[in-house]
């Protein structure tokens, strides 16, 4: 996926967890995702403020 999409990355802070860059950078769109049953569940979308402080919550309230 990472060559089709650029921006993907590995959610650390979660399991399964991914997140794209979309609407020219604008937004962020968390999701998970069970690629070996082929679906994808959406978290968030946010923008990078509200990713940023996501990020902390999942950071201090690890799986």
């Amino acid at each position: 996926m990472k060559k089709r999409f650029a921006s993907l990355d590995r959610m650390k802070y979660r399991e399964k967890w991914w997140v794209i860059d979309v609407g020219g950078g604008n937004l962020r769109v968390m999701f998970f995702a069970d690629f070996e049953r082929g679906k994808i569940f959406i978290k968030h979308i946010t923008t990078h403020a509200e990713y940023d402080k996501l990020t902390d919550f999942y950071r201090r309230t690890k799986e």
